[in-house]
């Protein structure tokens, strides 16, 4: 299998039960919505982005992006339910995922997802960082990855990320600005 190209998926379809429920991907992080920041990281890296959403489609189509939701056969199923969306969706070799709540991430850090890619396609390649794993920066080979994330939400009675990583095949990949994944969870981390 081959790197041949390559789109991009921000992940906004979560509850944000930390987050009293807002949005978060709506969310304004020094003056702009954090979904729109983490897009814009991509489109630097990416030939397309799109957003993964479950709800507020039509302010986040007013961002730019084309939006998709979760398959409702899936839905409740966490971040994995966003991602088989996502995979279905993408017309590229790869695809490229970010949470929408990681607002001060940036191109680089995707730049070197891609550059492991470049190197190992058939692997699934995740950001690692002094403060741990970040699974869902991530970057996937589609067709081979929908079709074993399909099996696994058949099977699995967990429906943990990094166990389908694990079982699928996967690489981390060291990013050392930790400032760069801070994850907005509360109202007081929105600077």
């Amino acid at each position: 299998m081959a790197f041949i190209s390559l789109s991009a998926a921000v992940l906004a379809g979560g509850n944000a039960e930390r987050m009293s429920r807002q949005d978060k991907g709506l969310l304004l992080f020094r003056n702009t919505p954090m979904a729109l920041l983490v897009g814009r990281a991509l489109q630097q890296v990416a030939d397309s982005v799109f957003i993964n959403a479950n709800r507020n489609f039509d302010a986040y189509t007013a961002l730019g992006y084309e939006v998709i939701a979760d398959d409702l056969a899936y839905q409740g199923k966490g971040p994995l339910s966003g991602l088989l969306a996502c995979l279905a969706f993408a017309k590229t070799s790869h695809l490229l995922i970010s949470p929408c709540d990681t607002p001060c991430i940036n191109s680089a850090a995707f730049v070197k997802l891609k550059q492991a890619s470049l190197l190992s396609p058939e692997t699934i390649h995740y950001l690692e960082s002094g403060s741990g794993t970040h699974p869902l920066h991530a970057i996937l080979p589609v067709e081979q990855t929908y079709s074993a994330l399909s099996q696994f939400l058949k099977e699995a009675q967990r429906y943990n990320v990094s166990a389908f990583y694990e079982k699928f095949g996967c690489q981390s990949v060291i990013w050392a600005n930790d400032a760069d994944l801070l994850n907005v969870n509360t109202p007081r981390e929105l600077v």
